[in-house]
């Protein structure tokens, strides 16, 4: 049995776990990030991490899987853009390496997240996959016959990014109007914010009156995407409003994916999808507006199963499936 870690590295923590190749997590552990524009500091803190799990190991580590965030060249183990770190074009691998000793696998942190649904969760056996997580910011990872498909310079799925006809919020990408402005968790929440203090301004007494005004105790700033759901099921028609227009745009950006990719199986997670069936229903029917009968009737859309530890099973995924190929390399 092989063994593994997988580490998922965000903007505020970092996560790793030591594996076997079936995904069974044998052990378990966290450091804190928030470093900017400090990339010793950072490489410090991922080889301390790993040193930590490496030392309470009941089994040897043979490699490490590593997921983080913004386009990355995982070739050649650099950072090409991260905004989370302020970094451009550096090179994490080489400096790990010598850490900790071990050899190294890189990806994008989307696309770890994405390998891990499609070997330890919702696309077992799946060869033709797109996994779409709806949180902070909205992007595709795409299985194309059962490998990772990264594009010319690792920008591959950034669906959150397209345009949506008619939509005009400036978007952080500098654009106006992208996907992500209402499909997200942080659009959800705007656009339930803006439609309520709309209504605030118009109808004082029944916007005060509305589950989504109690729900965020009054201050409207705090609105979040889990209070417009929640808001949603008690039959908030604000709320069903905003909830509406995200998954309208939500099917569109996935029937364009279906279009394109023509994919077995649609996989949707983060935390937008811990909604199920609120979210899932009027996204699928959103999906039959939009993309091509021929093509949509072959796919399925599901959502994402393994949760907050799909960025370490993936990066540990990562490192075993590498693993395994150097292998058969050796053999031929």
């Amino acid at each position: 049995m092989r063994h593994v870690i997988g580490l998922d590295v965000g903007g505020t923590t970092m996560k790793g776990a030591v594996m076997d190749e079936n995904g069974r997590i044998l052990i378990r552990a966290t450091k804190e990030t928030k470093v900017h524009n400090n990339l010793p500091l950072l490489l410090e803190r991922m080889a301390a991490l790993i040193g930590e799990l490496r030392a309470k190991s009941p089994v040897y580590i043979e490699s490490v899987g590593i997921g983080f965030p913004g386009p990355f060249d995982a070739e050649n183990g650099i950072s090409v853009h991260s905004p989370n770190f302020h970094l451009h074009q550096a090179d994490l691998r080489t400096p790990l390496a010598k850490l900790v000793e071990l050899p190294l696998f890189f990806d994008n942190d989307l696309r770890t997240a994405t390998l891990g649904e499609a070997v330890f969760g919702a696309g077992r056996g799946i060869s033709h996959l797109v996994f779409v997580p709806l949180g902070t910011g909205v992007g595709a990872g795409i299985i194309n016959e059962g490998k990772l498909v990264r594009g010319d310079s690792g920008f591959a799925g950034e669906i959150g990014h397209v345009r949506f006809p008619g939509l005009t919020a400036p978007c952080n990408c500098g654009k106006m109007g992208c996907v992500e402005t209402v499909a997200s968790a942080t659009g959800i929440a705007r656009v339930a914010r803006e439609r309520l203090d709309k209504e605030l301004n118009a109808n004082p007494l029944g916007a005060k009156a509305s589950q989504l005004f109690t729900l965020c105790d009054g201050d409207i700033t705090k609105i979040t995407a889990e209070q417009v759901a929640t808001a949603v099921g008690k039959g908030d028609s604000l709320a069903i409003e905003a909830w509406n227009e995200a998954c309208e745009v939500i099917g569109w950006a996935l029937s364009v994916l279906i279009n394109v990719c023509n994919p077995q199986l649609v996989v949707m997670g983060g935390g937008v999808s811990r909604a199920g069936e609120l979210l899932l229903a009027p996204v699928q029917a959103s999906i039959g507006r939009y993309a091509m009968d021929v093509v949509h009737e072959k796919t399925r859309i599901v959502l994402a199963e393994l949760g907050a530890d799909a960025g370490i099973l993936g990066a540990g995924a990562l490192a075993l499936l590498a693993m395994n190929e150097g292998s058969k390399t050796e053999k031929m």
